[in-house]
């Protein structure tokens, strides 16, 4: 048993010895830019990104409502087409395309909210390599975004804001590289905390991310999998090993372990004395269990840390991805997203935060417009929704495209064109974050590109 110890050992200590070899970790490690910190004063600000994971329909979250666009709406939707008279009316504050419209009837909440000022629709965002029209696309005289259409793909692009498939950092990760330069003087436990898991959108060069579940954090814990040498019993060696040994990985996996039980234990007893919010989360779905936990880690943030100025949250919530049922399925997500949206707000207007806190969502596209069966598939452009006191609430901000058979705007089976980068999405908010001009440019190389690179949509 003693021998089968030692060769395990050497077999962990060979193995990571030549994953630090590898170019993909050297890069990592040894390509850490020098950067001046973000101007960032004493006011606390937060951004929750809410994605939908699957790819959201929101042609039929917000759609047309007057009667020559409905038709042409109705025409390509067919048997998916929300119902005309069931369309919750809204009127935008300055965008006026000649057309009305609607949100769907399982989202009063966010009709509320728009109506109030405090959310707006940001039209048709998606993935660009640069401004393209059908015509381009078609002709292929301009860049396409590659691997269109697919879900782990487009993911990556959105959370990188950026078509370059070989950045391996999100844009949060890297707003975080440039607010907090020297990571030992950033808050506790992280800027980026994510209820979810991990993920692409808060990978940053100095910094990582930190995860805690909706229902709690939970003491020091290792990946099990079934088998003579189980991969929990490999990370507990890993451990053991980097808590004796000089090993560079190995002292880093275990000094990441247990400054990650130390911070269990720390915000275990921070939770205990949150406040209870009047605001009437629902407890039947995963992204208000979600927002919720994210109320409550605003709510303590001071008892974490004094210094917080800045977090980063990502909310992640499945299901979007409709092929069939739709009808159902996706009336039940967008109520779903929209009770959860709206109890999250009520709980930051409670702790006086609402102006501090923007919320917004991200989907990997949308659908098409034609069906598929009873559903729809994969699509490209999408709309998606930004919340919080600092938005210019009560309007749309892009262009809505038309919804109809041979839409100019559409490509293969009805897949809009974005005509908003997400670059441009994400910039606009890292402005309001407070990054600078020069920073903002360092990371979406992309963004000079195209015409506009702050959109408004916040104040």
């Amino acid at each position: 048993m003693k021998n089968k110890k030692i060769n395990r050992r050497n077999f962990l200590k060979w193995n990571l010895a030549t994953v630090l070899g590898s170019s993909s970790l050297l890069q990592v490690f040894g390509s850490i830019p020098v950067a001046r910190a973000a101007s960032i004063n004493n006011e606390y600000k937060a951004l929750v990104c809410v994605f939908l994971f699957g790819g959201n329909d929101s042609f039929n979250m917000i759609a047309p409502k007057n009667s020559s666009a409905y038709i042409k709406y109705s025409n390509i939707r067919q048997g998916i087409a929300i119902n005309r008279n069931d369309l919750l009316a809204i009127s935008p504050q300055t965008y006026d395309d000649g057309n009305t419209y609607g949100f769907h009837p399982s989202m009063p909440e966010i009709q509320q909210l728009f109506n109030q000022n405090k959310l707006s629709v940001i039209a048709n965002v998606g993935t660009l390599a640069e401004p393209l029209t059908k015509a381009q696309y078609e002709a292929k005289t301009k860049k396409i975004p590659p691997q269109l259409f697919s879900h782990a793909d487009q993911q990556d692009l959105w959370m990188k804001a950026s078509t370059d498939t070989i950045n391996p950092f999100g844009w949060a990760g890297r707003m975080t590289d440039f607010m907090y330069p020297n990571p030992s003087l950033a808050p506790n436990p992280a800027v980026n905390l994510t209820t979810w898991q991990a993920n692409l959108w808060q990978a940053g060069i100095r910094h990582s991310m930190y995860e805690i579940p909706a229902d709690g954090v939970e003491p020091l814990y290792f990946p099990w999998h079934p088998g003579e040498y189980t991969m929990e019993q490999a990370y507990r060696d890993i451990y053991e090993l980097g808590t004796e040994d000089n090993h560079i990985l190995l002292s880093h996996f275990a000094d990441i372990q247990q400054r990650s039980d130390s911070l269990t234990e720390i915000i275990s007893n921070a939770l205990k004395n949150v406040p209870s919010f009047a605001a009437n989360f629902p407890n039947n779905n995963q992204l208000s269990k979600q927002l919720e936990m994210v109320a409550k880690l605003i709510a303590i943030r001071n008892n974490l840390d004094s210094n917080i100025t800045r977090q980063i949250y990502f909310v992640g919530f499945g299901g979007w991805d409709t092929h069939d049922n739709q009808t159902t399925q996706h009336s039940q997500q967008l109520e779903h997203l929209s009770k959860s949206l709206n109890a999250f707000y009520a709980a930051l207007e409670e702790q006086g935060l609402s102006n501090q806190v923007t919320t917004f969502t991200a989907s990997e596209f949308g659908r098409s417009m034609t069906p598929n069966n009873n559903g729809t598939d994969h699509g490209w452009g999408g709309h998606n929704l930004v919340m919080g006191g600092s938005v210019n609430g009560g309007d749309f901000f892009g262009a809505m495209p038309r919804l109809q058979q041979n839409s100019p705007d559409a490509v293969e089976d009805g897949r809009i064109i974005p005509t908003i980068s997400v670059e441009q999405y994400a910039a606009t908010m890292a402005n309001w974050f407070g990054l600078s001009s020069s920073e903002i440019n360092s990371i979406f190389p992309n963004l000079h590109r195209f015409p506009i690179t702050n959109l408004g949509f916040l104040s």
